[in-house]
């Protein structure tokens, strides 16, 4: 049905040496365990190298791109030009990718059609509720496993669509985030690690605290949600 570039790239924010390609293609039917294999042989950093980060790909099914806060998907599939092996992902039987919610607001808003019809009619709106998850989510995941640069870059994304409900890339929340902050100085170095202007991050105890303060928002917001629903 359709290839669709996403990420990075269609938000303005894309760097060679920090960014990866990140593309979605949707499927009209199921794919065969054998397709899904020929996709990998083609799409795989040794036969197709990847002029960025790495390349991260989907296939969903037409089906799948409905409202769910964890869509499930055909194929996952991922490479590295730092010789980290291929990741591959067969959806069948998978619960689902949650990370896929995010891609999908992206794709909806700003997302870039390489064959198909135009995204925004292929792609859902996302709720807000259900995005101010997913940001949940990347957070708590970029606690635990991503780099002080992009803790504290993702924290600011998250910040501005909390207070703004502007989706944007994360070098956009940085540039925003550092006019409301009294010290802008770990927002500075995580933008010029982005730009690939330095190779030193963050000090990771700030990055922490930024991070911290977005989740901090976003249950503040919750609460508040909660305490304006009516009871019946």
């Amino acid at each position: 049905m359709g290839v669709y570039l996403h990420g990075s790239a269609v938000l303005g924010d894309f760097s060679e040496d920090r960014s990866d390609i990140d593309v979605i293609a949707v499927s009209a039917r199921p794919l065969s365990w054998e397709e899904k294999q020929a996709i990998v042989e083609r799409l795989s950093q040794s036969a197709l190298p990847c002029p960025a980060r790495g390349f991260e790909f989907h296939v969903v099914g037409s089906d799948d791109t409905a409202l769910s806060e964890s869509p499930r998907f055909e194929l996952h599939f991922a490479t590295s030009t730092d010789g980290t092996p291929d990741r591959v992902v067969d959806g069948r039987g998978h619960s689902g990718d949650p990370d896929l919610v995010m891609h999908f607001a992206v794709l909806h808003e700003h997302g870039r059609a390489l064959v198909g019809p135009a995204p925004e009619g292929v792609f859902p709106a996302i709720p807000r509720p259900m995005l101010l998850e997913a940001f949940r989510g990347e957070l708590e995941w970029a606690m635990e496993n991503a780099s002080p640069s992009y803790q504290v870059l993702n924290a600011c994304r998250a910040w501005r669509y909390i207070d703004e409900g502007v989706l944007c890339s994360k070098t956009a929340g940085g540039e925003w985030a550092r006019e409301r902050v009294e010290d802008p100085s770990p927002i500075d170095v995580a933008l010029r690690h982005r730009r690939g202007l330095t190779d030193a991050n963050p000090d990771p105890e700030a990055a922490r605290a930024f991070l911290l303060d977005a989740l901090q928002r976003l249950e503040t917001l919750k609460r508040g949600r909660a305490s304006a629903t009516p009871r019946s």
